[in-house]
């Protein structure tokens, strides 16, 4: 089928959807019970009937002039929607004769639903066929495009797997990076620490817990005023002061 033939096609598919729409809009100002029902109807045409139009745009211009297999997406998904609209028009068309009927959407629910998702998927169709690449892409046949779309699809996931793998290293060195600055800060720490004094706080806190028994220390748990102190949760004073002469244990105790 040549590009000229299929626009024939589209321009009389568009003629159908503007009449279809015109009834649509008739029961969104007359259906009281269905009113949303009708709306969003109304809606989905519009949006094939704005898709319609580029591609009708795009047809006629001198970027698209190979053939277009009769068997063709395009051409098979403009047929579909022809038949689709052509249904939905006679619908609306039969029950807006009687004044009565036009006040009920003559579509049931299922049929309703069925229908939104049936042109939801033509204006996809049409969306993709907007580009030059899209348009050949869907001159094919469907399982000429299916075989073209799986290619792409794995095209797709090898550079997923390339991105994630990127991504994976970039976090490896992220982490390095963390690393290298906690361990930077530990040791600024560690200076400012031993700037303020030189006395080995660890070596110092293991030498006075060397002379320490089992039982050091037990005396001042039985202590009346340790055990005031530590009972009393009304004290405002919360610090025990424990004082003594220098060597006394007071290092060793605490």
């Amino acid at each position: 089928m040549d590009p000229f033939s299929l626009v024939v096609g589209i321009t009389g598919l568009l003629s159908l959807a503007s009449q279809t729409i015109k009834l649509t809009k008739a029961y969104v100002q007359s259906t009281k019970h269905a009113k949303d029902t009708a709306t969003e109807m109304l809606q989905e045409l519009d949006v094939l009937h704005f898709n319609l139009s580029h591609l009708d745009k795009l047809l006629k211009s001198e970027e698209v002039a190979r053939p277009f297999d009769p068997t063709s997406v395009l051409v098979s998904s403009t047929n579909a929607c022809r038949t689709k609209l052509t249904t939905i028009y006679h619908k609306l068309d039969g029950a807006g004769q009687s004044r009565l009927k036009q006040l009920v959407w003559p579509l049931s629910k299922d049929d309703h639903q069925e229908t939104i998702i049936q042109l939801r998927a033509f204006s996809q169709w049409i969306q993709f066929s907007l580009t030059v690449d899209g348009c050949a892409l869907l001159s094919k046949t469907s399982a000429e495009v299916l075989a073209i779309l799986t290619k792409q699809l794995d095209t797709f996931r090898l550079l997923g797997d390339v991105d994630r793998r990127t991504r994976s290293i970039e976090q490896s060195l992220t982490n390095q990076a963390q690393m290298l600055r906690d361990d930077r800060a530990v040791e600024e720490r560690e200076k400012a620490l031993n700037w303020l004094s030189t006395v080995k706080h660890e070596q110092k806190h293991h030498d006075v817990r060397m002379p320490r028994m089992d039982g050091t220390g037990e005396w001042l748990l039985n202590e009346v005023a340790f055990r005031s102190w530590r009972d009393n949760s009304r004290s405002r004073d919360n610090v025990l002061w424990c004082h003594g002469i220098q060597g006394s244990g007071k290092s060793v105790l605490a």
